[in-house]
């Protein structure tokens, strides 16, 4: 089920709802304890632990989680930040019954011991301005130790819906963050990203309602998760039409050609651009490549984009795409054409068959006629916004890859990481979204789908990869998935194992290590 991520005035109306019908403090209470648990899962026996609390409930959180601690037999020590009390009424009820139990508080963390695990609770999701005075300190302090860094609901200075520092100024990074209530959505975009370290959550047994707005899971696109009908031909699984390579970019076309072949299109042709480029491709023979233009019509998926150029041919080709009754993909070069062409961009807009437009944020920067840096500081709202205005589904590469339909209806991609960014990486998602169109799986299945299969492809890699590499790791993960697997048992399930089916039937997978003769 897919995790749901609530705006700031949605968690409030949330918050505010529980205060009416819980006891004072009995949120507080709940986070404290699933804190606790949580620090303590990464602790050996009798571990010091130092923990910044600041004025507010995340500040009592950290002192609701001292008290089991402590009595766990761990040493504790909490740091008071930004304040010599807490301000709100469960948080100074916390801190006293801190004081109360014989907690040990200091105001100066540079005084603390040397701490085996970190905390940040100084500030929670409500920060609207930079972090200064004793907070810059503290925030320095836990960023220099040589300890655990974990965060009690987000990463202090980080803004929770949009994952940037908050007046640009950084903040604390942790290795692991524990959300509350909710998933943050900055927790996975921009800087939060690497701010956040592993996220966890505990809804902390509070009924949190859909919002529009939620990370990608495997349940949205479980259809492409399904295994295939032995009763089926090549073409049962669609003609996906790849157009592009130019002059010195013709790999590109072939990169999203090949991706389609290996994500399960039946059959794929790549019209290139380019005079003299080569007709057959000697890495992948099956590829139909032609410098003829391709019949439209044939198809049942068509990518146009990638390394297309922006020549006369490549713009009538684009004309002509976009006045097809086939689901178009639209990458790179193409999108650039169209954000200098407001005809066609409201051919676009008019177009009857679904259409996907992949920018990354400075494609989307021109079509939106911004700069990258406001496209990045709200990457969501960009999103929606490009998808309003150009009736597509829209995929905003990036650091937490945003995909958004004209309804708003929105998803932020949770996997993937630094490897994506290389030559060709958008390329390989352009064909694997093709793959799944031509395929005949529903708008939502095949875009969400290929977003999520090409950040997952990436697991367990942080030394670099080609992108031909991410689509056959892909694809791969796809082919576990489909049997039953789990790629989190495995510590590279896309590299080094050998997936074997289970002798009594689909549905169970075995990871092996190759060469090992251990199942």
């Amino acid at each position: 089920m897919s995790t749901t991520l609530l705006t700031l005035e949605e968690l409030a109306e949330l918050e505010e709802r529980q205060s009416h019908i819980l006891p004072a403090g009995t949120l507080m209470d709940r986070a404290g304890f699933v804190a606790a648990n949580w620090i303590d899962d990464q602790c050996d026996a009798a571990s010091t632990i130092v923990i910044l609390c600041g004025p507010g409930n995340n500040g009592g959180d950290g002192y609701t989680a001292a008290l089991h601690l402590k009595s766990r037999g761990h040493r504790v020590i909490c740091v008071t930040v930004g304040c010599t009390k807490p301000k709100t009424e469960d948080a100074l009820r916390a801190y006293n019954r801190w004081i109360e139990k014989g907690g040990q508080v200091i105001d100066d963390p540079y005084m603390a011991p040397k701490a085996d695990v970190v905390v940040d609770a100084m500030l929670g999701v409500g920060i609207q301005k930079a972090i200064s005075g004793d907070f810059i300190d503290a925030v320095l302090w836990f960023n220099e130790r040589q300890a655990l860094h974990m965060a009690i609901d987000i990463p202090t200075g980080l803004d929770a819906e949009r994952g940037n520092w908050v007046g640009g100024i950084k903040g604390c990074m942790a290795d692991m963050t524990l959300n509350l209530i909710s998933a943050k959505a900055g927790c996975f975009m921009n800087d939060g990203k690497d701010a956040s370290g592993m996220v966890t959550l505990s809804e902390l047994d509070v009924s949190v309602p859909l919002s529009s707005l939620s990370l990608i899971d495997t349940d949205d696109f479980k259809h492409i998760l399904e295994l295939r009908k032995y009763h089926s031909h090549k073409g049962t699984y669609g003609h996906c039409v790849v157009i592009g390579g130019d002059k010195g970019k013709v790999g590109a076309a072939l990169l999203a050609a090949r991706s389609a072949l290996k994500l399960g299109a039946g059959s794929v042709t790549v019209q290139l651009l380019a005079q003299g480029a080569p007709l057959y491709d000697p890495a992948q023979p099956e590829l139909m490549i032609t410098d003829d233009d391709v019949d439209l019509s044939t198809a049942d998926a068509i990518v146009i984009g990638c390394g297309m150029g922006f020549s006369d041919r490549a713009r009538r080709r684009l004309q002509e795409a976009i006045a097809t009754n086939v689901p178009l993909i639209i990458d790179a070069d193409a999108l650039v054409m169209i954000s200098q062409d407001q005809a066609l961009e409201d051919k676009v807009l008019a177009r009857k068959a679904h259409t996907v437009l992949t920018p990354h944020p400075g494609e989307a920067a021109k079509m939106l006629h911004r700069d990258v840096k406001s496209i990045q500081a709200d990457r969501v709202t960009s999103a929606r916004e490009l998808s309003l205005q150009t009736g597509a589904i829209v995929v905003l590469k990036g650091t937490g890859t945003v995909v958004t339909l004209r309804s708003s209806r929105s998803w932020i991609n949770p996997t993937g990481n630094a490897c994506l960014a290389t030559a060709g990486s958008g390329d390989v998602l352009a064909g694997m979204i093709g793959a799944f169109f031509a395929q005949q799986f529903d708008m939502v299945s095949a875009t969400l789908g290929a977003v999520w299969l090409h950040g997952e492809s990436v697991r367990a890699r942080n030394s670099g990869i080609v992108a031909m590499d991410i689509c056959d790791r892909a694809s791969r993960a796809l082919e576990i998935l489909r049997w039953g697997g789990n790629p989190d048992d495995l510590v590279d399930p896309y590299d080094e194992s050998e997936f074997v089916l289970d002798e009594d039937g689909p549905g169970e997978a075995i990871a092996r290590t190759m060469g090992s003769e251990e199942p």
